[in-house]
C-alpha cells in the first residue's frame, strides 16, 4: 500500500496543504521549525489515529482553530491489485475526534490501523532500546496486531483482565482474595496465548532482522535477541500467579505476566545500548523496524509506508547511504525529512524520487 496524496488544514504552522506523493522516495527539506516533522506527524496522524508528538488535541490543532481536519488517498502499489479509499480523521480543541474510512464513518482506530501500515524512525525511536519495557513490548505488539488476526481481541480481553485484578489488588482491604481470584482464569488463559503468539512471530522475525542488519553493519560479534515472557516459565502462568499473590497484594498491582515482557537486544552478550555509538543503534533500530515491515509484507503481502525524520542525524554519508540501500531494496514508499536537500538528493542519485522544499508552513514541489 502507498499514500498517493494527503490534504490537510489547520495542523499546527501548516495551514492549508495539498500534496501528491511519489510511490518511492519523497525529500522533505527546509530549515528547523518550518513544519516537515508535522507533515510526518500528520500522516501518523491520519494512519493510526494518534500523533507521535502530543498527547492532547490542542497542542496539534494551529492556535486559534477549532480543529485540525486530514484526509489521503490510500492505494494499492500495483493498481490491479485493489481499489483506492480515502481515510479522514478530525480532531477537535474540546477532544473530539472524527474517523472516516472509504465512504463510511470509522468505529474504531483499531481499523484505521489496519488500512495502511506505517514505521515511523525519528528521534523517539532510541526509546526501543534505551527506555522502559513497555516500548520494546509497543513494538513488538506493533507486528502482532498486523500480523496476527487472533492478537488484538486477546489482547483487549487480556487487558480487561489485568485492569480488573489490579483494582481488586489496589481495593484488597476492602474486599477479599475471590475478588481477585474471579479474574485469575481469563487473565492466565489470555495471557499464556498472548506469550505463546508473541514466541511465535519472534522467531520469525529474528532471522530477519539479523539478515537486515547485516547489510548496514558489520558487527564482529554475534547480535542476539532475548525474549522475557514476564514471569518465571519454568511455571505456568496461572501457576506463577498463585505464587506472586502475597507481593501483588502487598504491591497493589499484578506482578507477573506479559504485561511485564521484554526484550534485550545484545552484542557479544553485552547490551546493545551499552556498547554502539549513537550512529550504530540508529542503524540498528532501522534494522528491526525494515524487518518488521518485511515479516509483515511475507505475511499478508501488504508494505509499510516509512516515515523517516531527519535521515541525515547521527550518520555520516556511508551510513546514510547504507540506511537508503536497505530503504529502496524493500519497495516501499517512503518520505525523508532533512535540513538540506541536496545531500540527500546525491544519495538518491539513480533512484525515483520526488524533492520538496519546506519553509514557513509552505510546501513546494521541486521535482529532483
Amino acid at each position: 500500500m502507498q499514500l498517493n496524496a494527503l490534504s490537510l488544514s489547520n495542523l499546527r504552522n501548516l495551514r492549508s496543504l495539498d500534496l501528491a506523493f511519489n510511490s518511492n522516495f519523497n525529500i522533505f527539506w527546509g530549515e528547523n521549525g518550518g513544519g516537515k516533522t508535522s507533515l510526518l506527524e500528520a500522516i501518523h496522524l491520519l494512519t493510526t489515529g494518534r500523533s507521535f508528538r502530543a498527547r492532547q488535541s490542542r497542542q496539534l490543532i494551529t492556535f486559534g482553530e477549532a480543529s485540525c481536519l486530514i484526509s489521503g488517498i490510500v492505494a494499492p502499489r500495483d493498481p490491479q491489485n485493489g481499489l483506492a479509499i480515502r481515510l479522514g480523521i478530525e480532531r477537535q480543541q474540546a477532544g473530539g475526534l472524527k474517523i472516516r474510512l472509504g465512504e463510511e464513518d470509522c468505529p474504531s482506530i483499531a481499523l484505521l490501523a489496519k488500512t495502511l501500515p506505517v514505521q515511523l524512525i525519528n528521534s523517539d525511536s532510541y526509546d526501543i532500546l534505551e527506555a522502559a519495557p513497555q516500548y520494546r513490548r509497543q513494538f513488538t505488539d506493533w507486528l502482532m496486531f498486523h500480523v496476527e488476526h487472533s492478537f488484538y481481541p486477546t489482547w483487549q480481553r487480556f487487558k480487561r483482565a489485568l485492569l480488573q485484578r489490579n483494582a481488586a489488588l489496589k481495593g484488597f482491604r476492602q474486599s477479599t482474595d475471590d475478588n481477585i481470584h474471579l479474574w485469575d482464569k481469563e487473565f492466565s488463559e489470555t495471557g499464556q496465548i498472548l506469550n505463546n503468539l508473541r514466541e511465535e512471530v519472534l522467531k520469525d522475525f529474528i532471522p530477519i532482522f539479523t539478515e537486515t542488519l547485516s547489510t548496514m553493519l558489520n558487527l564482529e560479534k554475534k547480535v542476539t535477541v532475548q525474549y522475557e515472557s514476564g514471569w518465571d516459565t519454568k511455571y505456568s502462568l496461572e501457576e506463577a500467579l498463585a505464587r506472586s499473590l502475597e507481593r501483588d497484594k502487598a504491591w497493589g498491582y499484578t506482578t507477573v505476566g506479559p504485561q511485564r515482557a521484554d526484550l534485550e537486544f545484545l552484542v557479544g552478550g553485552v547490551s546493545v545500548k551499552n556498547i554502539l555509538s549513537r550512529g550504530q543503534l540508529k542503524l540498528f533500530i532501522a534494522a528491526l523496524i525494515m524487518a518488521r515491515a518485511i515479516l509483515l509484507h511475507q505475511r499478508q503481502e501488504r508494505r509499510s509506508v516509512f516515515l523517516i525524520d531527519d535521515l541525515n542525524s547521527e550518520l555520516d554519508q556511508e551510513a546514510s547511504r547504507l540506511l537508503v540501500q536497505a530503504l529502496g531494496s524493500l519497495g516501499s514508499q517512503v518520505l525523508i525529512t532533512s535540513v538540506e536537500g541536496k545531500p540527500l538528493s546525491e544519495l538518491l542519485a539513480g533512484r525515483d524520487f520526488t524533492r520538496y522544499r519546506v519553509n514557513r508552513g509552505k510546501i513546494t514541489r521541486e521535482g529532483n
